[in-house]
């Protein structure tokens, strides 16, 4: 369960290390997950979105920006929404959004490490583009890591947090008690807790994660676990 950061620091100094044993598949979300995108980072795509966009629709940004944060709200993602009702092209929204170099990202010796210890299945989960996932994860230096990406194409435009996209999870071999996800968008762990899994909350004050854990939801108790280092917190956890 959720407690205070007060609180939290102290157990994971003295008190008993988290319960991981029953994880058979680490399931990670990618943006602001398996990599940190700090807010100028998260600035340039969010602008990047907004004027895909407006020049899809050929409008100002304003009403633009609103029509992007409604299909986020509704769907999940703004490609969801674009996708079910714009016929946009996934492949073609993707390249323009996603700026590689902008997120100036490099190797995380620490992350790999604390990933390779981990038994069992790696898979990660991500409403972004299959191709952009791989690109990141070469960078980060943990490719090799993941026997699965499960991105927007693989669940048919079906984001988290629908139910569907944890169903697609489930058809490939996923079974939910026995499986853990890592997300820094709290409503995006409300289904997984319903369907068993174990939830952990990565919030590291960016993206989704600064709406906070009530974005959303009506309480914490689908968080069972919260942490704002990944590489510690895995190294920390019984398994």
């Amino acid at each position: 369960m959720f407690r205070p950061m007060q609180e939290r620091l102290a157990a994971e100094t003295i008190g008993p290390a988290p319960d991981f044993r029953h994880v058979e598949a680490w399931l990670f979300d990618l943006d602001n997950t398996l990599y940190p995108m700090d807010e100028a980072a998260h600035s340039v795509i969010e602008e990047r979105i907004c004027v895909f966009v407006q020049r899809h629709f050929d409008l100002p940004r304003e009403p633009a920006f609103k029509i992007q944060k409604q299909y986020l709200y509704d769907y999940g993602s703004t490609l969801a929404g674009l996708v079910k009702h714009d016929g946009v092209d996934a492949d073609i929204y993707h390249d323009f959004v996603n700026d590689l170099d902008a997120l100036r990202l490099k190797p995380d010796p620490a992350l790999r490490e604390s990933l390779e210890r981990l038994p069992g299945r790696r898979v990660v989960f991500t409403n972004n583009c299959g191709r952009f996932a791989r690109a990141v994860l070469e960078r980060v230096g943990i490719e090799g890591l993941f026997d699965d990406i499960v991105d927007a194409r693989t669940t048919n435009f079906v984001p988290k947090p629908q139910a569907g996209a944890y169903e697609t999870l489930i058809r490939r071999g996923v079974v939910a008690k026995s499986a853990a996800l890592f997300d820094d968008s709290a409503r995006n762990l409300l289904q997984a807790h319903a369907l068993g899994m174990t939830t952990v909350w990565f919030n590291n004050g960016f993206g989704h994660a600064k709406h906070g854990a009530l974005h959303d939801a009506t309480s914490r108790a689908h968080i069972h676990y919260e942490t704002s280092a990944l590489a510690p917190f895995l190294n920390s956890i019984r398994i």
